[in-house]
């Protein structure tokens, strides 16, 4: 499968937008002036709306293991004891040992340094998701959850329900298909494969030179290709077992079909509120800002360190 099969990036919203003073979904062949919608396509919208309405929102497990907190606490724990250490060392009648009145300035520098670049670094992804008052652009993702939402849907129906790959798809395949478990696979696999993987990243890098750039950079391209996977996932699943089963029925409109999964997914996607977009993101990026917090602790250490070497090397005074 070649990379023309991924599909065109050019965006068709107009075709496929949504009247939402409608009270519910409207099928193209139940416009006025068009002939009544097809059996085949009305099972696929019923199934799929079935399956979709009933579906759930994943839920955002609990962290295990705070690797950020506990690594704060520990640069926090170490200034107070180096700080402690430090004071007594300046009390001509202190009775502890000379190794620890020694490494009291080296514990209150490496304490202070680290414990700074993990509060800070922690500071910054409480600001990533959550509105911090008096700091102008905290919040990201909340206030920019509708872009969310219009990029993930971009990108799926761009990517992999574009019309050129889909009528070819079932030109090629559709004679072979027979038991609702093949289209599945070949779906699945295109959604694990490399060219979808540069599709995706090809899109990703656009979105970052328009609005969107600043916050998709802090997202990184990993994490929202897994979102958008694991979101097509359940998708590709649901639908692929009602359409395997009429696929030999020429009668099959794959615009219809596609302006079905693009309205289904407009409904979906009007679940996502911002409290749950939130749990999504924060879902797949809780590892790995989790160490992010504990390396900003660790190189502020590194840094105290660094400072209180150079300090006592050249004899200046007043440096931790």
């Amino acid at each position: 499968m070649d990379n023309s099969s991924i599909g065109s990036f050019s965006w068709r919203w107009n075709a496929t937008r949504i009247d939402r003073t409608q009270p519910r979904i409207v099928a193209p062949s139940d416009a006025p002036g068009r002939g009544p919608h097809p059996p085949i396509l009305r099972e696929i919208r019923n199934r799929i709306m079935t399956q979709i309405s009933s579906a759930e929102m994943p839920s955002v497990e609990a962290d295990t293991v705070p690797r950020g907190m506990i690594s704060n606490l520990m640069s926090l724990t170490l200034m107070i004891l180096g700080l402690l250490t430090t004071l007594e060392g300046a009390d001509p009648d202190t009775t502890l040992p000379a190794a620890v009145l020694v490494a009291g300035p080296w514990m209150l520098a490496a304490g202070v340094f680290g414990f700074a670049g993990g509060i800070t670094n922690w500071l910054a992804v409480k600001m990533l998701f959550d509105r911090v008052p008096l700091l102008y652009g905290s919040g990201v993702i909340p206030n920019r959850f509708r872009e969310i939402r219009a990029t993930i849907k971009g990108l799926i129906m761009t990517h992999f329900f574009d019309e050129e790959y889909l009528r070819r798809f079932f030109d090629e395949h559709g004679s072979q298909l027979t038991g609702g478990v093949s289209l599945e696979q070949e779906l699945t696999a295109l959604l694990a494969s490399d060219q979808a993987d540069e599709a995706i990243e090809a899109e990703l890098e656009l979105l970052k030179q328009g609005p969107m750039g600043m916050m998709v950079k802090m997202a990184g391209n990993d994490m929202l290709k897994v979102i958008i996977k694991q979101f097509m996932g359940g998708l590709v699943t649901r639908i692929a077992p009602v359409a395997e089963a009429r696929l030999r029925d020429k009668a099959i409109d794959v615009p219809a079909l596609r302006v079905q999964v693009d309205r289904l997914l407009e409904v979906k996607l009007e679940e996502l509120t911002p409290e749950i977009v939130k749990g999504m993101m924060e879902r797949v990026m809780r590892e790995h800002l989790g160490w992010l917090i504990v390396w900003g602790n660790v190189f502020g250490a590194a840094i105290g360190l660094l400072s209180r070497t150079i300090a006592v090397h050249w004899n200046i005074g007043g440096v931790p």
